[in-house]
């Protein structure tokens, strides 16, 4: 994929490294010369030294021909602008980072189809870390639901349990999917069906609603 990122900060740098790594075609705009010539000396990823809310700039980069554009900008109106050069550009897949959760709709309504908002983002990372400390955010899928990873106590049964039967423990019944199993000895993850076990140590990949973390937790911490 062709893929235009807004912005060489370090949000911006480590998205684009992640995805030339993925054998993408990557270009970077930063406005600031210096860290455009560092950005391409640390990574080889292509950089524009211009601003990423100046349509010529966007040309220059080849925005017509991206199929995704990533805005990392520091402000959400600068983020704004790049967004709606780019829908109105004929860019299909547009990601933002968002600071301030009042500009969500405008988002949306500037052609933006993926949105990371920060605070919340933050805010549930503390507030898990706290109250939680055996669950881990992966990321947040929509507001209310999570994928999330979660340790299986090391002083379950030795001989494991299976989906079919974790699954109908209360916790686990409503509102939750399994979505993967990390093995601690081999190494190997999984997509479970029902017949699968998960062992002593194991991470469990799940797909939940926010309200069900509590139980689960209380659940691993036995």
């Amino acid at each position: 994929m062709y893929i235009i990122i807004a912005g060489g900060g370090v949000i911006g740098t480590h998205v684009g490294q992640m995805l030339a790594n993925r054998k993408d075609d990557v270009v970077i705009i930063e406005q600031n010369r210096n860290r455009c010539e560092k950005i391409y000396a640390e990574t080889g990823i292509v950089t524009i030294n211009g601003g990423a809310t100046d349509i010529l700039t966007l040309k220059e980069a080849g925005i017509e021909k991206a199929d995704i554009a990533i805005a990392t900008l520091y402000s959400d109106t600068d983020n704004l602008v790049f967004a709606l050069l780019a829908h109105s550009l004929g860019v299909s897949r547009i990601m933002a980072k968002m600071r301030h959760p009042d500009y969500e709709e405008v988002y949306r309504s500037a052609g933006v189809t993926t949105i990371c908002n920060m605070i919340e983002l933050f805010q549930n990372k503390i507030m898990m870390e706290l109250e939680n400390p055996c669950i881990q955010i992966i990321t947040q899928i929509k507001s209310n639901t999570l994928l999330i990873m979660a340790q299986y106590p090391d002083n379950g049964p030795a001989e494991g349990i299976s989906i079919a039967d974790l699954s109908q423990i209360s916790v686990f019944a409503t509102d939750c999917v399994f979505a993967g199993i990390l093995n601690e000895k081999s190494g190997r993850i999984i997509m479970p069906r029902g017949q699968d076990r998960v062992f002593p140590g194991d991470k469990l990949f799940l797909v939940v609603h926010r309200r069900q973390i509590p139980g689960i937790a209380a659940y691993l911490q036995g």
